[in-house]
Order: structure tokens, then sequence, then C-alpha cells
């Protein structure tokens, strides 16, 4: 048998087994990575030496301990907005780099390099979630299939679509309002907004996805609480860091919980898609379009089944089920977010709030019911001045994450070396005294269409920019506009005793809910 001398380790000559060279190749391709990322880690660090950072308190922790999803961890983000001002270093542990950006300038290269190059980051938003909950859909998909995505999706936003749109946003916001006539009239005016605009939001997206009233305003809807319960499992999990595998979430009593929510709504999907496709093979797309225009009933279902590439590729059932549940589910609450925190500021400036209640009486004069159309939304100036200021002071979603896929080159020449994960701190950017004068200071003017401000266009970004921007960003100031109306025309606005304290999640949200006080007005009734 052939020998082997291993005396370079201090031993004799050994018999050279398959097995034992095995175990030689198999121990000199691991050292080889280790040595190979331990390499590639030295010189990451190195290169990242030109970015300031806060003290740690641990070397091992890193800044874990100060990334808090509460009032205390935003407060940490504007104050490092003031120190930094730009672009600074957060450790999660003692490998994981993520740079904070909070300046437009700096963020420019990243938002708007083309999305293979800047691609999406999951640490945020976990593809395990988006697999299981949506499939992969425009959110959470990457390259081509983005792209092609992308494309398909975007006549489903157009304006003629959303147009018919409204009068589902007046009938929505019809409905919660007289549930608070009612509540009331019983002596509860205090309401959480986070609650009732959630189910409101969610009552308007079933009715413009899938053309389905659940009436879940009024009375429970089994496929309404599997949507909330997964919204909540989600933020829950991805705080729980062990449990973001599959196979050990699954073990446990909220993965099949999670598990049950997600095969309800994707059967309820899956039943609207196969129903719709059986009438459009029956019908033939034309006649099947004709009577959805003559209806006014085209809905986002139908606008994916017809939609069609260049080469005549539509979207597969599973697509069109992916694009539908991630619009239910992240739709919902990022439009709750921005209404509930735009009625609180609006409270806690009762000066604003009036001048806006004006501006829809004066719109709504003489018109039963009253009702906003389309064409109005443009002549209310001064409430959508104000919605615009509460989404840079209370920015839906606080901030999105990008992964370099290449060296990025700064402004001020600076590199973020490829592979680096880079946090685009929205809420930081909203908040940087050195963009905005007296961030914390809630002021519509900023806004005023007949005095701009010489400001970076990527200085206010509540729905993102560039290629990866939100999608359904004028459904949801379309939305906010039809309900933020209708609400002041029938309802006073006032302050909780309690100050909210801001929680931010995958949306920002507050403790315990958002409490505001409403007063029914007169002559406001739907």
């Amino acid at each position: 048998m052939l020998q082997l001398s291993l005396s370079w380790l201090g031993l004799g000559p050994v018999s050279a087994s398959p097995w034992l060279l095995l175990q030689l190749v198999g121990a000199t391709w691991l050292l080889s990575r280790i040595l190979s990322w331990i390499y590639d880690f030295y010189d990451n660090c190195c290169r990242l030496r030109c970015f300031p950072q806060p003290p740690k308190r641990n070397w091992f922790w890193g800044h874990w301990d100060l990334a808090k999803s509460n009032e205390e961890g935003l407060q940490l983000i504007e104050d490092m907005g003031r120190l930094f001002c730009d672009v600074y270093l957060w450790w999660l542990g003692p490998f994981y780099p993520i740079l904070r950006l909070v300046h437009p300038n700096f963020v420019a290269p990243l938002l708007q390099a083309p999305a293979t190059i800047i691609p999406k980051d999951m640490l945020f938003y976990m593809t395990e979630v988006g697999d299981n909950l949506g499939g992969v859909g425009l959110l959470l998909s990457a390259g081509e299939k983005w792209s092609h995505q992308r494309r398909l999706l975007t006549p489903a936003f157009h304006f003629d679509i959303l147009k018919s749109y409204v009068k589902i946003f007046n009938r929505s916001a019809d409905i919660m309002h007289a549930k608070w006539q009612r509540l009331a009239s019983e002596g509860h005016t205090r309401l959480d907004m986070f609650e009732h605009i959630s189910l409101m939001t969610l009552d308007s997206l079933q009715k413009c996805v899938f053309s389905f009233d659940s009436n879940c305003q009024e009375k429970p809807s089994e496929y309404i609480t599997a949507i909330l319960a997964l919204s909540a499992l989600v933020i829950k999990r991805c705080e729980q860091i062990f449990l973001h595998k599959d196979f050990l979430y699954y073990l446990t009593p909220e993965g099949r919980r999670f598990r049950k929510a997600c095969r309800l709504v994707h059967d309820f999907t899956d039943a609207v898609i196969q129903e719709r496709r059986c009438t459009l093979i029956s019908q033939g797309s034309q006649d099947f379009l004709r009577a959805k225009a003559k209806a006014k009933t085209l809905d986002f279902i139908d606008v994916l089944l017809l939609a069609k590439d260049e080469d005549g590729k539509g979207l597969s059932d599973e697509d069109i089920r992916a694009e539908a549940d991630t619009f239910m589910f992240a739709g919902h609450d990022t439009t709750a977010s921005g209404l509930s925190w735009v009625l609180y500021n609006l409270a806690k400036h009762p000066e604003y709030q009036e001048r806006c209640r004006k501006e829809v009486q004066e719109l709504l004069r003489d018109r039963e019911p009253k009702e906003i159309e389309w064409d109005e939304l443009a002549q209310l100036p001064f409430l959508t001045m104000c919605i615009k200021e509460s989404l840079r002071l209370h920015p839906p979603v606080p901030g999105i994450s990008r992964c370099c896929a290449q060296d990025v080159v700064l402004p001020d020449g600076r590199v973020i070396p490829k592979g680096n994960i880079c946090v685009i701190s929205i809420f930081g950017i909203h908040h940087n005294p050195s963009v905005w004068p007296d961030p914390e200071v809630y002021n519509p003017f900023r806004f005023d269409p007949e005095s701009p401000q010489k400001r970076s266009p990527l200085a206010f970004i509540p729905f993102s920019a560039g290629p990866r921007n939100c999608i359904g960003q004028t459904f949801a100031m379309t939305e906010m506009k039809v309900v933020l109306a209708l609400t002041l025309l029938r309802f006073r606005v006032l302050p909780d005793e309690e100050e909210p304290r801001r929680k931010p999640e995958i949306v920002l949200r507050a403790e315990g809910g958002l409490w505001l006080r409403v007063e029914p007005l007169r002559g406001g009734q739907q």
C-alpha cells in the first residue's frame, strides 16, 4: 500500500488510505475557506475605517444593544444624524457591519443605481417570510424577474385604473365614519386610529384587488383576520433572531399559526384567480374587458390576468397570487400608518386642521352626498401639504436596506466596498437638521408649491426613490387624501392626554396604539 510521509506534522509514515486522503482534502479546503474569510473580513474592515461610528459598549455585541425598536431607538437615530450628518458605521455583533445613510446626497448613488447593481437586502424583510407569505412578488424579487414583473404591474397603477378606485375609498371611509358616529353617540370618543384605519384600508384593498366585499369593518372576516395575524406574526418573528429559519420557526406554536394563516390567504386568492381565469377563457379577453369596463369593475386581479409583455407572455397564477397577497399585506399597513400619523399631527395643530377643513368644505359646499372625485384631488393643496409634512415627520417605512453588488463611490470620494449592506434611513434623512431646519417641528409650509424650497429631490422619500420606488405610491396618496378630507369634514380630531411613543416595526406604529379623540361635526353626515 502507498506510504504517505507526515513527518512535517511530526508523524511517521502511515498508509495513505482513501479515507485519510479525503479527510486531508476536506481539512485543507476548510482551512483555506477560513483563511480566505479572515482575509476578506480584515480587508473589508480596513476599507470601512473611513466611516465614523458611535462608541461600542461591548466588542462582541457591537451596537446591537443600541438598535432598539422604540421611542429611544428613534431618538438615537436623530442624535446620530446630528452627530455624523451623512454616513456612519453600525456593527451588529463582531462580524456584521452595516452602513447607515442619513443624507440625500449620499443615498443618491444607491437609490439611483440600476436594481441589478444595488439589489434589496433581506436583513429587514426576511426572504423566509416573503417566500411563505406571498411568494417572491415585486417587493422581494430581483434581477430579470423583478424587471419583468415591474413592467407587467405598471398598468395596474395607471391613472385610468386608479380613477375607478376613488369611489371605493369614499365608500370605505363612509363605513368607518358611520361606525365612529355610532361609537361617539354611545360615549366612546377615544379611538385607536391604527385599529380602525387598518380595517378601513383592508376593506378598500379587498375591493380594489378582488372586487370582494367582506364587510370586515362591521363584522369579523376570516380572511382579514388572517392578514392581520400575519402582520403581527411577521413583526414578532423579526425580533426573534433564532426563529428566522423556517425549520425552527415551524416547530413553534406561532410558526404553525403562521402556516395556517398563509394557507387561508393563499386559498382565498387562488379561488378568485381560478374563477376569473375561467371567465376570461370562456368570454375571450376582448369581451371580458368590455364587460368589466362597462360595469366599472376592473380590479387588480383582472389587470394582472390581462397583462402581457412584448413577447405575449403573461404572469402565471402563482405570480398573480404573489403580487395580490403582497399588495394586501404591505399596502394596508403603510397607508394606515400614514393616515393615523397625519390625524395625530393635525390633532396637535388645530390651526392646520381647521384650514384643511375649510378647504374641504369649500370644495364640497353644495354637494350631496359628500364625496371626493378624482379630478378634485388637485384642488386640495393645503391638505396635500399637511399629508406630505406628516410623511416627512412620521414616514410609514422608517428605513430600507440595499446590498452593494459592486463598489459604490460616494460624493466625497469614500467608497462602500462590494458586499456590504446599507440601510437607507428614511427617518434619519427626514430628521436630518442639515437638510431640514427644525426637523422636529410640524410645518406644512415646507411643501408649499408656491414657494418651493431648494433641496435635493431625495430629501423627501417616504415611498423610496429610483428604479425600486414604491409602485403603489399614487394609490396610497389618493386614498390618504380622500379619507383625510372626509374625516376632517365630519369630525374634529383632538389629541389624547397621553403622548404616544413611536415604535418602528415594518411600519411606524405607536406603542399600545395611537389614541385620539373624535368629535362629530354638524353638517358633516354621510
